[in-house]
């Protein structure tokens, strides 16, 4: 195993995702995952604080501090559900990926997190707790705090997307899919996630409504 990669990762995944995962994988597929765990745990966990406006709750650095002990933890344990939901779904289309290449491949796509992860950091240095408030997005700005909220929102829509893209191609190398058929083996997990909501919710449903016997 080489001791270091011939390519700078961080870089090249946002153009040639296939070669990318391809030559991670070759030297190990376990390259950074915590870190990138981390950072998407990060992300999720700032946003879960902004849509339940902790930060009426809870003072900003024990919100950062909390989010940092959590992140790694929870990113994991994302990757490795979903890249066993991937590993599952994608055997039934005739998916040749490992568990483990294919959690490499979903953390790898979310390389372009790192820039998202910066403009969170943007944003909190320049509105600190108003951030994890639900309204945040609701609020009306003006001058350079309307600057700094457009052009982070904006970069992140365009991270977010490219992301996605990055995602069909890792997954699909991967796989040995195609971007199509990478979709495909993406939807199939959401799918059955929501057919067992519908379904659990319609036992309960049925469970509430039953007349009870006197």
């Amino acid at each position: 195993m080489k001791e270091k990669l011939p390519f700078n990762p961080w870089l090249k995944i946002w153009v040639s995702p296939r070669e990318t995962i391809r030559g991670i994988i070759t030297f190990n597929p376990k390259h950074l995952f915590h870190f990138l765990a981390g950072v998407y745990g990060f992300i999720m966990l700032l946003q879960l604080a902004q849509d339940f406006s902790l930060g009426m709750q809870v003072s900003m650095p024990w919100i950062i501090g909390g989010s940092l002990l959590l992140s790694v933890g929870l990113g994991s344990l994302v990757f490795n559900i979903f890249g066993g939901l991937l590993y599952w779904t994608g055997k039934w289309i005739g998916g040749k990926g490992s568990f483990a290449h294919i959690k490499a491949a979903i953390a790898w796509a979310y390389a372009p997190s790192i820039v998202n992860a910066v403009i969170w950091l943007v944003l909190i240095g320049t509105f600190g707790s108003q951030v994890f408030m639900a309204a945040f997005a609701d609020t009306v700005f003006v001058g350079y705090q309307l600057s700094i909220v457009f052009f982070g929102f904006l970069v992140q829509i365009i991270a977010s997307v490219w992301g996605f893209f990055i995602g069909l191609q890792t997954l699909g190398e991967v796989q040995g899919f195609s971007a199509w058929k990478a979709l495909l083996n993406v939807i199939m997990p959401f799918f059955m996630l929501m057919m067992t909501f519908w379904f659990v919710s319609w036992i309960v449903y049925r469970l509430m409504t039953v007349p009870v016997l006197n």
